[in-house]
């Protein structure tokens, strides 16, 4: 009996409006389309802790309750984990999702916790085979929002805070070296993204995907 292979697990982050989710289905159809035998779960975070969403969208102060965030989004990905990605990746499905742990490290960080404390929090929690940084200036980012008409939370409408979040996930490689982490420029086209993308997953896969 052939023992079956783990799935792929792919990650996509960077800051809001910085492109990420117009690649999550394109990179699924991709894959989807490589072979018939593969399969693919498109996922998201939060999870599914609704507490998380409503410290968002009513507290206005960027800086605010950061420790009460690491602690339920650590909490949320933690059941994110158990029930949805490591149930398919054994099953030798592919999961990507929009946002893992580098979102934590990288928002709570700048918020003031240690990203060393960041890390400890996330201790045993899978590694991502690829993670994709999608970056573009704060400007693009909010151009972007404003035309999808998307409602600021607290963290959006402080620029500044956005402009340490950028640079913060500029520094994801250096502070996760044994990483597989990409950088994408993300104020090129949607199709020279997309074009890049696919290049960068068979170079990294192979004959695995």
């Amino acid at each position: 009996m052939v023992e079956e292979k783990r799935g792929k697990f792919i990650v996509l982050e960077g800051i809001d409006g910085c492109g990420k989710s117009s690649q999550l289905l394109n990179i699924a159809q991709y894959i989807i389309n490589k072979s018939k035998y593969n399969h693919v779960l498109v996922t998201r975070e939060p999870y599914k802790i609704r507490e998380i969403r409503g410290i968002l969208r009513q507290d206005s102060n960027a800086y605010s309750q950061a420790k009460k965030l690491a602690e339920l989004f650590v909490q949320d990905r933690k059941e994110h984990v158990q029930e949805i990605i490591l149930p398919a990746l054994n099953k030798s499905v592919d999961v990507i999702s929009d946002r893992y742990k580098y979102s934590t490290i990288v928002y709570q960080s700048v918020q003031g916790i240690p990203i060393e404390e960041l890390i400890e929090m996330h201790k045993n929690m899978p590694v991502p085979d690829l993670i994709f940084i999608f970056d573009a200036p704060v400007e693009i980012a909010e151009k972007r929002m404003s035309k999808d008409n998307r409602q600021e939370h607290k963290f959006e409408a402080n620029k500044e805070f956005q402009e340490k979040l950028r640079q913060r996930y500029l520094e994801m490689s250096k502070i996760f070296p044994e990483e597989k982490i990409v950088i994408i420029d993300s104020t090129k086209t949607i199709e020279e993204i997309g074009k890049e993308i696919i290049k960068i997953l068979d170079e990294n896969f192979e004959q695995d995907l």
